[in-house]
This record gives structure tokens, C-alpha cells and sequence, in this order.
């Protein structure tokens, strides 16, 4: 990935998690996140360089890597919350689903994929 499609990506992925001003630290998180999940897609798909054709689904890998980094409980998948009587709950996102999220924007790519004969 260049530094100008790095640079657009952060950006994007800090807009996508609803990040207004990250410090550092969490640039620095995020760009590690981007570099995995480019890594991923690139070792998928079986190739050297990245299309700009998949940077959404690198995206929205950095995004779930970023989720499970930061969770207290792993994630949440679910959060509610009512007034009357106050009442809140919280379902957390477990191994598997972060798994199969990452299983499902792979596999969005499977036509895609260079398989050697």
C-alpha cells in the first residue's frame, strides 16, 4: 500500500469506527491494523500487490481487527438501553463471530483468488 492510499485509508477507517481524534497511539494502532489486514487479503487472494477493487473489504477487516483489539468483553454485538425501570444490556461478540466476520469478507473474495495449478 502507498503512503497516499495509507494516509486515505486511515482517514476512512477512523470515520468507519467513529474516531473524531484519535491520539498517537491509536494511529499508530490503526495503521497496524491496515498493514494485517492487507496482509490477509493479499496472502487470500494469492497475490503481491493490492487492486484498489479491495480496499473496502481491507477496510472492514482493520475495522473488526481494531474491535477485538479494543473490546473489554471481546466486542460488542449487541447493546440496549431503556429508561423506565433502567435497564441496560450487553452481548458480546465472541471468538467465533470475529472468525466468521473475517471468514465472510474473505470470502467475498473467493472469485477473485489466484490458485496455482
Amino acid at each position: 500500500m502507498t503512503d497516499e492510499v495509507l494516509e486515505s485509508c486511515l482517514e476512512r477507517l477512523q470515520r468507519k469506527l467513529g474516531l473524531t481524534e484519535p491520539d498517537e497511539d491509536e494511529l499508530l494502532l490503526l495503521q497496524d491494523e491496515l498493514e494485517d489486514a492487507e496482509r490477509e487479503v493479499l496472502t487470500y487472494l494469492g497475490c503481491d500487490t493490492l487492486e484498489s477493487r479491495f480496499l473496502s473489504q481491507v477496510l472492514n477487516l482493520a475495522a473488526l481487527y481494531y474491535q477485538k483489539d479494543m473490546a473489554d468483553c471481546g466486542g460488542e454485538k449487541a447493546y440496549s438501553y431503556s429508561e423506565g425501570q433502567v435497564s441496560e444490556s450487553i452481548t458480546c461478540l465472541t471468538e467465533a463471530d470475529y472468525r466468521s466476520g473475517v471468514a465472510e469478507i474473505l470470502e467475498s473474495l473467493a472469485r477473485y483468488r489466484v490458485v496455482p495449478c
